[in-house]
């Protein structure tokens, strides 16, 4: 059948919201690991693990939110709401977390009520409950920046030497045939 006259897909409204988040989360995800990777580099290990647990819960709601556009028989738009930023500055690097999970909640939030009111339940709820997750990445961003904030250039040395020494006891082991 012609795709122009196919009947018209009566949670599109929904399936349009889901595609929108598929793109955030992307975005959001390759963003943490980013900084995931940056973080590891300057062997700050606590905000690097941080951020690599974000990134791959921001994956898990692309997967949860690409099942339910298939099950909607829509199709999945896989391309990332925005393109990585170039941020390794680490208090610039948590302020720009905040900035994108407070705007995925207020999105979500949004997305929420609209597919409540176009009789989509599933999605609504499926929605709150990924806001859920996103405020307590939000909570936990706050916190390390106001950590940040708060105790400085020691707050990154104490996870810096914490780091090396994770670096050298695996050296450790690996030079003596240790297993873990």
């Amino acid at each position: 059948m012609d795709k122009d006259k196919r009947p018209k897909n009566k949670y599109q409204k929904s399936i349009d919201l889901l595609n929108d988040a598929v793109g955030k989360e992307i975005a959001t995800s390759l963003q943490y690991m980013y900084f995931h990777t940056h973080f590891e580099d300057s062997r700050y290990e606590y905000l690097s693990s941080i951020m690599r647990d974000s990134s791959i819960a921001e994956m898990r709601h692309i997967e949860e939110f690409a099942d339910r556009i298939l099950f909607l028989e829509g199709d999945v738009d896989m391309n990332p709401e925005f393109r990585t930023l170039q941020v390794t500055e680490p208090a610039e690097m948590l302020r720009l977390a905040i900035k994108l999970e407070q705007n995925t909640i207020i999105a979500y939030n949004e997305a929420s009520r609209i597919c409540s009111e176009n009789g989509d339940a599933v999605s609504h709820k499926m929605f709150q409950d990924i806001i859920v997750d996103e405020e307590r990445h939000l909570d936990t961003f706050r916190t390390e920046l106001q950590n940040l904030t708060d105790y400085g250039k020691d707050y990154l040395a104490l996870q810096s030497a914490a780091g090396s020494k994770h670096a050298a006891r695996e050296m450790h082991r690996h030079a003596h045939g240790e297993q873990e």
